[in-house]
């Protein structure tokens, strides 16, 4: 029986744009998200040989674009950094990890990286429970994606 290669952890890192730095990892979050969309146009074109059929659709791409979510706990030692992400421009990675080998930093499989804004920071609590966080960063430019 075949059986899909699965991961098992994600972290998402952040740094200056344009730095060499190591990225700082977002502690605390738990699931992490990666959205690939297409822009694009509709446009209808006429069989020259039938022009009496309905037009067919065309589909132009006009665009890509990336959202890299992750939600989780939130780490009120990262306050500072977490509120620096809010609407400027960051360059962020998405690690995908495997603990297979049975180590404790894991093996490190994919890597997607590239600048984005963070458009979305929600924190909350409860009374019994502990405080979370969900962050949002789109794409603001072009991603790069490579097996490790």
């Amino acid at each position: 029986m075949s059986e899909p290669t699965t991961i098992d952890f994600a972290k998402i890192g952040v740094r200056d744009i344009g730095s060499t730095d190591p990225y700082i990892v977002i502690c605390g979050i738990q699931t992490a998200g990666f959205n690939r969309t297409v822009q694009t146009n509709d446009r209808y074109v006429k069989n020259c040989e039938k022009p009496a059929l309905p037009a067919e659709r065309r589909v132009r791409v006009t665009g890509r674009a990336r959202t890299l979510t992750g939600s989780g706990l939130y780490n009120s030692a990262q306050r500072e950094l977490i509120d620096e992400l809010e609407g400027v421009r960051k360059d962020y990675q998405l690690q995908i990890i495997d603990f297979s080998d049975g180590s404790d930093e894991g093996v490190i499989k994919e890597l997607r990286a590239g600048p984005g804004i963070a458009t979305a920071i929600n924190m909350g609590s409860s009374e019994d429970d502990l405080g979370t966080i969900e962050i949002t960063i789109e794409s603001d430019g072009a991603w790069t994606s490579e097996a490790a």
